[in-house]
């Protein structure tokens, strides 16, 4: 759990320095969100949750924008990354889970600010505008970022023991 809240916390970090350089437009890396599904996907409800609540405030707290997209964000990337993690799967099929869920988990994201913005009488682009151009290539991006380096990042953060009885 240790490792998981510190890959969190180094996410939410990441997102506040380099996203704002790497962003194109609508586009750009999530690392919060992505790091939330990775440190999620193997934990308990509760703790997955925390894990996301964590991540989502930090983010809000390091970057700019509505206060609250971040925490309810992380909480929806975690309750992905949870439900889709759900049963022991091969290292295999745990690449393609972590791709899925990071793209699930980005594109909630996405509207759930798109929402926010728009309730808050910010404005916002079109929806439809900002799905086509603005959230799809945003999940596509994530999700690839994810399988580079998801796979990996989840081995560091587990433990080598996990299967055997203590």
């Amino acid at each position: 759990m240790a490792r998981a809240a510190l890959l969190v916390g180094i996410a939410a970090l990441l997102e506040a320095v380099l996203s704002p350089f790497l962003t194109f437009g609508w586009v750009g890396p999530k690392f919060a969100i992505v790091g939330i599904v990775i440190a999620a996907i193997g934990q308990r409800n509760l703790q997955a949750l925390l894990l996301g609540f964590f991540g989502g405030v930090l983010t809000d707290a390091l970057g700019g924008g509505l206060f609250g997209v971040g925490a309810l964000g992380g909480l929806a990337a975690a309750t992905i990354s949870m439900r889709l993690g759900t049963g022991r799967r091969k290292q295999g099929e745990m690449r393609s889970v972590l791709t899925m869920a990071s793209a699930f988990a980005v594109a909630a994201y996405d509207v759930v600010g798109l929402l926010a913005r728009t309730l808050a009488g910010e404005g916002g682009p079109p929806a439809g505008a900002y799905l086509v151009a603005g959230v799809l290539p945003d999940a596509l991006l994530n999700a690839a970022l994810a399988y580079l380096v998801g796979a990996w990042l989840l081995g560091t953060i587990t433990r080598k023991d996990e299967g055997k009885q203590v």
